[in-house]
């Protein structure tokens, strides 16, 4: 009777402590996947409608923590018919907390950087008052170059 009952601890201690990884993956939203990403240098992310981030460098800075400079491809810009027009943003930083929320999804390890995105980190670097988006970063993409104002979309078909 005593080996059942130490049995039947066994496997009910078991259960028990397999639900604890459950738990402790959990944040305090109720979102069940774990948020710890490492973001790293060439990594290329897809983010909703297509757009591609790409990482260019990840910094420690004082009093914002854990940033991560990001250029960004394929932001929706305007349409002229059947023709959608993209645009690139050569540099964004951006706290790790709003790339964790953003919903990204790995696409590449190790891209070539384009020289003119790291010339923008570069000068984001030596500025006096550097900005680091902390609202989403759907928002700041989408957000970012509004002031463009109007386009005017004359297209003359081929005769080809």
């Amino acid at each position: 009777m005593k080996i059942f009952v130490t049995r039947t601890a066994m496997i009910f201690g078991c259960l028990l402590l397999a639900g604890i990884p459950i738990s402790i993956a959990q944040n305090p939203s109720g979102d069940s996947t774990l948020k710890t990403v490492g973001y790293r240098l060439g990594q290329v992310w897809i983010a909703d409608q297509g757009i591609i981030v790409t990482i260019l460098a990840v910094d420690d800075v004082y009093r914002v923590g854990k940033v991560v400079h990001i250029r960004v491809d394929k932001v929706p810009f305007q349409d002229c018919g059947n023709i959608h027009l993209t645009r690139a943003i050569e540099h964004l930083a951006v706290t790790e907390k709003v790339m964790q929320k953003s919903g990204l999804v790995l696409s590449q390890e190790n891209a070539v950087l384009p020289e003119s995105s790291l010339a923008a980190y570069r000068t984001w670097e030596t500025q006096k008052k550097r900005e680091v988006i902390k609202q989403s970063l759907s928002r700041a993409i989408l957000g970012e170059g509004s002031s463009l104002g109007p386009m005017i979309c004359n297209f003359v078909p081929s005769k080809a």
